[in-house]
């Protein structure tokens, strides 16, 4: 590899890092994760028996959507990160009765996950940063 190409590399790394810690990086991809494992179970359900739709199967993949959404959510718009969370955590709970909850796994890493999301705080900005941002009178 070329100098150009490392030097590259480590741009897109030290920029990622820094956008990565502006955000609960961490919670939301444990909950994004905990919604692919959660959607698993009735996804694996309806082709195991050729397809056929049923109120489990339905129930189970919208929480997975909604558990995937909230993680999304948490890593899109930091702000509101405590909320999405919290969300995270009731959904990936209430889906023990649509999809089992992703057999217990998709359930843990969704309660995890948010409360990983609950529990962040975004970065405190220095004086610099604060004064860059007001407008001089």
């Amino acid at each position: 590899m070329s100098s150009i190409h490392i030097t590259q590399f480590a741009s897109y790394r030290t920029r990622f890092a820094s956008w990565r810690h502006d955000r609960p990086f961490w919670g939301a991809l444990l909950v994004i994760l905990a919604g692919l494992v959660i959607g698993i179970i009735p996804a694996q359900l309806a082709i195991t028996f050729a397809l056929v739709p049923s109120t489990f199967m339905f129930a189970g993949l919208v929480f997975a959507v909604f558990v995937f959404l909230s993680g999304v959510f948490a890593l899109l718009r930091p702000e509101f990160a405590e909320f999405f969370g919290a969300a995270g955590i009731l959904l990936s709970i209430a889906s023990i009765f649509g999809a089992l909850g992703g057999f217990g796994v998709g359930m843990i890493l969704g309660t995890l996950g948010g409360a990983l999301c609950v529990a962040w705080e975004p970065p405190e900005t220095t004086e610099t940063d604060t004064e860059e941002t007001t407008p001089a009178v």
